[in-house]
């Protein structure tokens, strides 16, 4: 593993944005169908708008988040660039907003039509990015930077496992769509989605970026290289062992331990690093780590209660803790670190170098604020609060608690109406800093030009 990122290889700005602007978009919904359904949605996991909630956060906050920025780090930290135009980022981007949608609405309207139209436009953007993907780690296999091979291993079992995540909800929306027998999928699809595509990814995620973003110590060779196929290994074994009649019930449900075990491991050995880390202040994206671990650190008393006759009704409590805990921390904590660091990276890009007047370009180079000023991290400690009082609400209400079932709608509203507000900021004094470049009057003096917003 490598400490180092080779920023100067990011794909351009506009190829994830739009991929990231659906995150408060789709918080924002969820919350607005929460307040819609009221108490009522904690009732099941499988009421309509439950389930209709469940993929506004997997497909629309979480996806697209994790969609967008593997384009990113890919290029950065492995040195695996994309041939990926803008025309066709937009238009996966499109197809992936315009799917969810769709789904979102099926399940709230239970029509035919919605499902067949969601499977055509799902199908066709993960389908066309897991394709992008495969090419690229393909024909750039000998091109990896070599302190990052070792992250390449989970990236490639999560996007196994998002293929087959795909798969399997394909089979099953197309089932639903034309009226036919649904297949007994629905486990596997929410195992391979969540504990393959999404875990695996947030696994290989932290063994780069945590090092490097946290300084931290890095993490042990061994969990690193078999960490990640053992859980593919167990993933697998739960598939093959579904069929299998009743004497079977007990190892499979042994393998679901293990899987809980094994990321549990893994959020410990994290957590030792995160405490240790050598950056002496904790910035927001380090609380949203604490608050990913701790959210996937509770899931384990509460897997093994599921089991128990008092236990039943924890199921929908342990899919929040680990969709919007453990997930969508981690995802928040991504967003302060890489949407700052894009920004900067854009506005230095519109200076204009002139190998003649280099007073004039460090002085346009002065105009571009630092990465800590798009956001700043007293509003990002706002939005963290929030999230942690919405995941903590809604864990509640999943367990019975009537008031707590009020209160999930306006927390969650309030949660991603501030993180809609400080990417708007951010976009806002980016914007800014451009006209400040554009209207630069070279014949100023040095430091008379004006001046963007906190540079």
């Amino acid at each position: 593993m490598q400490r180092a990122l080779s920023i100067d290889r990011s794909p351009p700005l506009a190829l994830s944005l739009p991929f990231f602007l659906n995150v408060p978009l789709f918080g924002l919904l969820a919350s607005i169908l929460a307040a819609w359904t009221g108490p009522e949605l904690f009732t099941s996991r499988w009421h309509p708008a439950a389930l209709a909630l469940t993929h506004a956060w997997t497909l629309g906050v979480l996806g697209s988040a994790m969609l967008g920025s593997l384009l990113h780090i890919l290029a950065v930290a492995a040195n695996v660039r994309l041939a990926l135009p803008g025309a066709m980022s937009l238009a996966l981007w499109g197809l992936l907003s315009a799917g969810t949608l769709l789904l979102i609405m099926g399940f709230m309207t239970w029509q035919r039509w919605t499902w067949l139209l969601a499977a055509l436009s799902l199908g066709a953007a993960l389908a066309a990015y897991l394709g992008v993907m495969a090419a690229a780690l393909w024909r750039q296999r000998r091109q990896v930077f070599p302190g990052a091979r070792e992250i390449l291993t989970p990236v490639r079992l999560a996007l196994a496992f998002l293929g087959l995540t795909l798969l399997s909800g394909l089979a099953m929306l197309l089932a639903l769509g034309l009226d036919r027998p649904v297949p007994n999928l629905l486990d596997n699809h929410v195992a391979w989605g969540l504990g393959g595509w999404a875990g695996l990814l947030l696994m290989a995620m932290s063994f780069q970026l945590l090092p490097i973003f946290q300084v931290t110590e890095l993490y042990p060779r061994p969990l690193v290289r078999w960490l990640p196929w053992t859980l593919a290994g167990l993933l697998l074994a739960r598939w093959a062992l579904e069929p299998l009649p009743g004497p079977w019930l007990p190892l499979r449900e042994l393998l679901q331990y293990l899987i809980l075990l094994s990321y549990a491991l893994w959020a410990i050995v994290t957590w030792i690093r995160l405490w240790r880390r050598k950056r002496p202040k904790a910035d927001v994206s380090t609380l949203f780590w604490y608050s990913a671990l701790a959210s996937l650190l509770a899931c384990v008393p509460l897997g093994f209660w599921l089991n128990t006759p008092a236990g039943q009704g924890s199921a929908l409590s342990i899919g929040i803790l680990l969709i919007m805990g453990a997930l969508g921390s981690a995802v928040s904590g991504m967003l302060y670190i890489i949407v700052p660091f894009l920004l900067w990276r854009e506005a230095q890009q519109a200076v204009p170098f002139d190998a003649d007047k280099p007073e004039q370009t460090r002085e346009l180079l002065r105009l571009v604020p630092k990465t800590g000023h798009y956001m700043p991290q007293s509003a990002a400690r706002r939005h963290w609060v929030l999230h942690s009082a919405a995941v903590l609400v809604w864990a509640l209400a999943a367990l019975g608690g009537r008031v707590f079932a009020w209160m999930a709608a306006p927390v969650l509203f309030l949660s991603f109406a501030v993180l809609a507000w400080n990417l708007w900021t951010a976009w806002r004094r980016y914007r800014e800093c451009l006209s400040a470049i554009a209207a630069y009057a070279p014949t100023r003096d040095t430091g008379a030009g004006p001046r963007c917003p906190e540079s």
